[in-house]
């Protein structure tokens, strides 16, 4: 589930070294800039972008991270969720933890399920329920209550260590990795191959993603939150970039949404279609992978700047203003992420209306670029 979010990791890698922004709305904060730190009074909710995040104030509900280096050193009532290069829990997680990042340490208490995907793992922290760890290197050295499944490539153990429920190890040489008996006893240890694992398993291993169990739920609410997270962290750049065409896109999209659709369904279109023209040609399919790259790139381009503008409609529609600083495009950015999110799961209509969005945002492109005409003369 935490593929998506890696991607973002490289994108703010990126990020210019820009001023601490801050937007406080309904007892939620929204903070962007280069070094950003959450400081003060608690809050309800919080969303940060940055290249360093420091998170020191209680957040009574959710806490939403992300940044080349993210530091959680105040108490989060609810959930967490955070992706970095390194990230570091330092302090309580009432509810669920779901991270990714090369460094992942928990080394605070951490009161449901944790999910990380990450190059090490250290667990020094008491996990309250089930842990589901995809990582080469783990560290365990207090108490997991629930089960716990780890994919790995070494594991080392503390003399606290302890795993309650039952051990599921995936492994390519699976049968060489050695679990003392004080940690979890051999007949809780179920072993299986690498190609096993699945990041959406259930506890009991199975391949079943059963929506009424924990880690079934949990896998799937956590790809949406992935999804989500990407998708607002690569409007926000490209809003931050290029905010004026941005804009205009947007005008040129309202303006004629079907000419928008019809000319993004004709570019992607002519894009992936010249696979064939080229294959016909001979030598000219060397030149089909290009082809296909940018087919790819087009329509993601067009996922981006599409759901930016439906975030930005969103924001109007509520009676704010547009967007014109950093943190009001990135509260727009969200706004559309979780909107496409929303129309993606709505039964029949719901993909295709997605795409429509989609061919609109590239439309909007190709338009902008090459400003195509019909019935003209030359």
């Amino acid at each position: 589930m935490f593929k998506p979010l890696l991607i973002s990791l490289l994108t703010l890698a990126a990020l210019p070294a820009t001023a601490q922004e801050v937007y406080r709305f309904g007892g939620d904060a929204y903070m962007a800039g280069d070094n950003v730190t959450l400081s003060g009074d608690a809050v309800d909710d919080a969303f940060i972008v940055g290249n360093t995040v420091v998170i020191s104030a209680p957040v009574e509900g959710s806490a939403h991270a992300g940044g080349r280096s993210v530091s959680i050193s105040a108490p989060v009532g609810n959930g967490l969720y955070a992706a970095g290069v390194n990230v570091n829990v330092a302090a309580d997680v009432g509810g669920d933890a779901q991270l990714a990042g090369d460094t992942v340490l928990v080394a605070a208490p951490v009161l449901g399920d944790v999910r990380v995907a990450a190059q090490r793992v250290e667990l020094t922290g008491a996990i309250g329920d089930s842990a589901l760890i995809a990582a080469e290197n783990i560290l365990l050295t207090e108490t997991i209550s629930g089960d716990a499944s780890f994919a790995t490539k070494n594991i080392s153990f503390g003399e606290n260590a302890r795993i309650n429920g039952t051990l599921h190890l995936y492994a390519k040489n699976v049968e060489d990795i050695v679990v003392p008996e004080f940690v979890v006893p051999a007949d809780r240890i179920q072993r299986h191959s690498e190609e096993e694992f699945d990041g959406g398993i259930t506890v009991d291993g199975s391949n079943e993603t059963d929506m009424s169990s924990g880690q079934g739920w949990m896998s799937w609410f956590g790809g949406k939150i992935g999804s989500i997270l990407t998708l607002t962290v690569l409007a926000t750049i490209v809003a931050y970039f290029v905010p004026g065409a941005l804009m205009s896109l947007r005008e040129r999209t309202l303006e004629s949404p079907f000419r928008a659709i019809w000319m993004g369904f004709l570019a992607v279109s002519a894009l992936a279609g010249a696979l064939f023209v080229l294959g016909v040609t001979g030598y000219g399919i060397l030149l089909a992978p290009f082809a296909i790259l940018g087919a790819v790139l087009l329509a993601l381009a067009g996922y981006v700047i599409g759901s930016y503008i439906l975030g930005v409609g969103a924001v109007l529609l509520v009676g704010q203003p547009q967007p014109a600083t950093l943190p009001e495009r990135a509260i727009a950015a969200l706004s559309g992420a979780v909107a496409v999110t929303i129309l993606a799961m709505l039964p029949v209509v719901g993909w295709p209306l997605v795409v429509a969005v989609t061919l609109a945002g590239a439309g909007a492109l190709v338009i902008r670029w090459v400003a195509p005409g019909f019935y003209t003369e030359v």
